[in-house]
């Protein structure tokens, strides 16, 4: 029985051993690769995904291409997300143009171990009554139909990052932070293709909410720059425990990815780090992206 319990005890040193000469490696490996070549890398892992990584920012952003532009959006989605470990702030903003209704949706908030946020664009094929947009299916907008927007994300004030150009679905995921949604706040600039859209966009900012000396138009061009900051969200008292929970799983779990990956600062290089790590590690912490409005989505 004593043999037994040694050699058990022996074999876990040896592992430890092992390990911890295996982690000092990988280290070393990471330390030599030069900047580009880890950009690359971590391209090369999320680009099928539908990301991106911006090295001077620190943050993914999703690309022109991304698979979830195939599942457009319906707010079911939104409904489901904290099942998927996202809790965020959402507005849609739904107006008519030319003949069809469009949607430019905003998030903020966690998204597993992402805090994040986004803007959609997406329009329905008709014009649909007021109660019909709550289940309807919109699709997102095609390349000619992109519109050109600018997104600032603050946490308390500090800048996370910005994103501008034109886009279908501008995000903004920085992982390993933890934030309530409220703590966040998008600045947001979008310029319309004329002042017909820009001007229903902005009535029907109006009618959802903001004050008219929060929304300031261009003199010169079609665009639009306002704040988003608050969300009146009606949430019943089960959904808010629920919630509470979600993000106590989501803070859990940045902790424990900070932990383990300590060595490194950058997000590049502890990515790269759990990636060579043995695959029991990189299975406890792989990172999950549903976002209520892109897979089956798309938030971290």
């Amino acid at each position: 029985m004593y043999y037994f319990l040694l050699a058990f005890l022996l074999i876990i040193i040896l592992f430890l051993i092992i390990f911890h000469f295996r982690k000092k490696n990988i280290i070393k490996k990471i330390c030599c690769l030069s900047p580009q070549h880890k950009c690359h890398l971590i391209n090369e892992l999320v680009e099928p995904l539908g990301y991106c990584y911006d090295m001077t920012q620190d943050v993914f952003t999703s690309t022109l291409d991304a698979w979830q532009k195939t599942f457009g959006y319906t707010s079911v989605f939104d409904k489901s997300a904290p099942f998927f470990n996202m809790i965020f702030d959402c507005q849609p903003i739904y107006f008519n143009y030319k003949e069809k209704t469009w949607l430019i949706e905003l998030w903020k908030g966690q998204y597993g171990i992402n805090t994040g946020s986004e803007i959609g664009v997406y329009h329905a094929d008709t014009i649909l009554s007021p109660n019909a947009r709550k289940t309807a299916f919109f699709s997102a907008a095609e390349e000619s139909e992109y519109l050109e927007m600018t997104t600032e994300l603050f946490y308390k004030g500090e800048l996370i990052a910005q994103m501008c150009g034109p886009h279908w679905w501008q995000t903004i995921f920085s992982i390993g932070h933890f934030c309530q949604p409220e703590d966040l706040t998008m600045n947001i600039v979008i310029r319309f293709p004329d002042l017909e859209m820009r001007n229903a966009f902005v009535d029907a900012l109006a009618s959802g909410g903001y004050a008219i000396d929060s929304i300031h138009l261009c003199m010169y061009f079609p665009d639009v720059s306002f704040r988003f900051n608050c969300c009146q969200q009606s949430i019943c008292f089960f959904k808010k425990l629920y919630r509470c929970y979600v993000q106590w799983k989501n803070k859990c779990f940045c902790r424990l990815f900070q932990f383990v990956t300590r060595p490194f600062s950058c997000t590049c290089d502890k990515l790269l780090y759990l990636y060579y790590l043995p695959v029991s590690f990189r299975c406890i912490l792989r990172l999950r992206r549903f976002h209520a409005g892109h897979s089956a989505k798309h938030h971290k």
